[in-house]
């Protein structure tokens, strides 16, 4: 994980480790990345026995407003990339994005590709973001 970060240190301002853990195949990790212009992600994601995976990649801007949120909680079986999905825009979209390099790619590119303002381009009335997130 920490190799992935180090690949977009260019990115990134600072980060938070809330859960490490490991045991054999199980995973439990927790973290959040705060970037450079301010924008921050909180990252979930868990590995089971059998190699189930659970994610969630939480994107907000510096006002804590929502400008995309991944995940892959079986809740939208109607999208075509079940259980993978994303929250954009108040609508949930398919997503191929389903790993937090994926994320992070995304995320940089916008960085690089768009104005520096481009997270107030994505303002979504900020939910509470769920406990588990630390």
């Amino acid at each position: 994980m920490l190799d992935l970060i180090a690949r977009y240190e260019q990115h990134i301002k600072f980060f938070r480790v809330f859960l490490y853990e490991q045991e054999g195949e199980l995973f439990r990790f927790k973290a959040e990345l705060r970037f450079k212009d301010e924008s921050k992600i909180f990252i979930k994601e868990y590995v089971f026995k059998g190699s189930e995976r659970k994610y969630a990649y939480h994107w907000e801007n510096q006002a804590g407003n929502l400008i995309c949120r991944w995940d892959n909680a079986s809740h939208w079986p109607d999208i075509s990339t079940f259980p993978h999905h994303k929250h954009l825009n108040g609508a949930v979209h398919e997503s191929t994005e389903t790993s937090l390099a994926d994320v992070l790619n995304t995320i940089t590119e916008k960085m690089v590709c768009k104005d520096p303002n481009y997270s107030d381009k994505f303002q979504i009335p900020r939910k509470q973001i769920p406990n588990n997130f630390g």
